[in-house]
């Protein structure tokens, strides 16, 4: 049930942006902007990131609910992959929505040297590393989030609450 919940956690932190966003309408950005920006989310793999993260979040959320194990787990499971299914079909609208925030922060010639970055060696490395440090990274948040439920049931006051 832990994992369970630390997955939904995860989840929301990940998509929890989209809760706060302004739905106002806006001026349309350059399109050389825009391009840029496709171009910036093309080379740093946004698009297979996202079915990545999906399909990873997926697995977590089963093994978090026992879905191999419980048929309500299964269940929960299936439901769960149902949404990020239909996230998915939202796929290209959320790259275009991207690539126009991008477009409405950053020059064309800015996303320009950071995709040509990209590009390079360095640049391509960072972007290969970067689901494993993903990975590590979530490990360790969910290290202290344990540390802290743990310390919450044992009735103690976390360090930075003190």
């Amino acid at each position: 049930m832990r994992q369970l919940l630390r997955t939904f956690a995860l989840l929301l932190m990940c998509f929890s942006s989209a809760a706060f966003a302004d739905d106002a309408p806006v001026t349309p950005p350059d399109p050389a902007r825009v391009a840029a920006a496709r171009d910036l989310l093309e080379v740093t793999g946004v698009t297979k990131q996202m079915d990545g993260m999906v399909e990873a979040m997926s697995r977590g959320f089963a093994k978090g609910a026992n879905a191999d194990n419980s048929e309500a787990g299964k269940k929960l499971s299936d439901q769960f992959d149902s949404s990020m299914k239909k996230l998915l079909e939202y796929k290209d609208q959320m790259i275009t929505d991207f690539a126009n925030l991008y477009a409405e922060t950053f020059t064309a010639e800015e996303m320009k040297t950071v995709a040509d970055f990209y590009r390079s060696g360095a640049g391509a490395k960072f972007i290969s590393m970067t689901p494993e440090l993903m990975k590590k990274g979530a490990e360790i948040g969910m290290k202290y989030s344990t540390k802290i439920a743990d310390e919450m049931k044992a009735g103690q006051t976390p360090p930075s609450a003190k």
